[in-house]
């Protein structure tokens, strides 16, 4: 034959490799130990090629074709929610069948009286018994008996397990402390001293309880005596108040007199906005006078303003009755101006109501004084008007007198 091809690569691979052991022999003796038909060798006696190193078929896969991870789930895409939706919609389905099931169950039983639940119990009634018709055996498998109940009614009871009483550990028998009394005496302090100061100290809470319980009481009956001094003031001025009004309105008294009489009559003088109610009653009903010279000091002026001050109230009480006096004569106009407009400029003039007492007059929602309001500032208009712009100018003026 040939001869053998000389150092072809072959035959270098096969030199460089005839010292090869493979992993699986490697715990084995030399070659020369194992048989001809040995397992590990797969019959062939330690011949054969060498297995091959190094190569790509050793080296695995390419990298291309490596197991890659699944690709992302896709969120908040929109067949993501109309998956959703769809789940929710479904779920609402079932439980709306359940609940109608349910309802159509509950109406049946309570129709059929809870017997009869086969599907022809009604059908045929109770006379033919549990075998008496065709279908009655049928029927009294729905009968509703108590041996087997609606697989709807179920509910599962879970019960604590228990251990036998004989094997419940036994309960300690609780132990009960003598009572222990606290030491009475102080470093220091014998024990006679110890409960001396302690009666002292009971006997001092005592009397603190007792003096505070007296001031309480004492507290309580000088409120009832103040109410009750109260109410006689008013039941004697109710009584009196008739004849304080007459006497106030007469005319006897004028200017300073009439001012120190009702100093004299002190709290029992009726109120401002009864006292010039009466007066315009009595003396300006026939004929009123627009620019109100009984408000004058010579007159009732000096009394008025003396019993007025810088009482907000009894400002407002004035103008109160001024708008009483309006309703009753039912608002005329003299000389082209209301009467009621009039009158307020008037009070202004004779410092009998101040720009504020107007305002709070304006702003009064009180009930009692709620008749005849509307109409009284549809009438004062004009005169409301001349306050606001009297305002501005002063707000002018005050600022002019400070810049320069």
């Amino acid at each position: 034959g040939p001869p053998p091809t000389q150092n072809s690569r072959f035959s270098r691979a096969a030199e460089n490799d005839k010292d090869y052991v493979r992993p699986e022999d490697r715990n084995m003796g030399p070659r020369g130990d194992r048989g001809r038909f040995d397992d590990n060798d797969g019959g062939m006696g330690g011949r054969g090629p060498p297995p091959t190193q190094n190569s790509r078929m050793m080296r695995g896969p390419p990298r291309e074709f490596e197991e890659q991870p699944p690709p992302p789930v896709p969120t908040n895409s929109r067949f993501a929610a109309f998956a959703a939706e769809e789940a929710v919609e479904r779920e609402r389905e079932n439980k709306e069948r359940d609940e109608r099931r349910a309802q159509r169950q509950q109406e049946y039983e309570e129709r059929t009286g809870g017997q009869g639940g086969g599907r022809y119990g009604d059908r045929y009634g109770d006379d033919r018994g549990p075998g008496g018709g065709r279908f009655g055996g049928r029927s009294d498998r729905g009968s509703g008996d108590d041996k087997f109940p609606s697989s709807m009614n179920n509910k599962t009871e879970f019960i604590k397990p228990e251990l036998p009483k004989h094997l419940q550990p036994k309960k300690e028998p609780e132990v009960i402390l003598p009572p222990v009394s606290a030491p009475l005496a102080l470093p220091g302090e014998d024990e006679e001293a110890a409960k001396a100061r302690i009666e002292k100290k009971k006997r001092e809470e005592a009397e603190k309880k007792l003096a505070e319980q007296k001031a309480v009481e004492e507290a309580a009956a000088k409120k009832a005596a103040e109410e009750a001094a109260a109410a006689e003031k008013i039941k004697k001025a109710a009584e009196v108040e008739g004849d304080l009004l007459s006497a106030f309105v007469s005319g006897g008294k004028s200017g300073d007199d009439l001012k120190a009489w009702c100093e004299e009559q002190g709290s029992i003088l009726p109120s401002v906005e009864k006292l010039v109610y009466a007066l315009l009653s009595e003396t300006e009903k026939a004929k009123p006078d627009p620019e109100c010279e009984w408000a004058e000091s010579t007159k009732y002026g000096a009394a008025l303003v003396s019993l007025v001050g810088d009482n907000l109230e009894a400002m407002m009480g004035v103008l109160f009755a001024i708008q009483r006096f309006g309703l009753d004569l039912g608002f005329p106009k003299i000389n082209g101006e209301s009467l009621i407009q009039a009158m307020f400029r008037a009070m202004y003039k004779f410092d009998l109501a101040g720009e504020e007492a107007y305002s709070e007059w304006k702003e009064d929602e009180s009930p009692e004084r709620e008749e005849g309001k509307g109409k009284t500032i549809i009438q004062t208009m004009d005169w409301f008007n001349w306050l606001d712009e009297d305002d501005e100018d002063d707000e002018e003026d005050y600022e002019e007198e400070y810049e320069e």
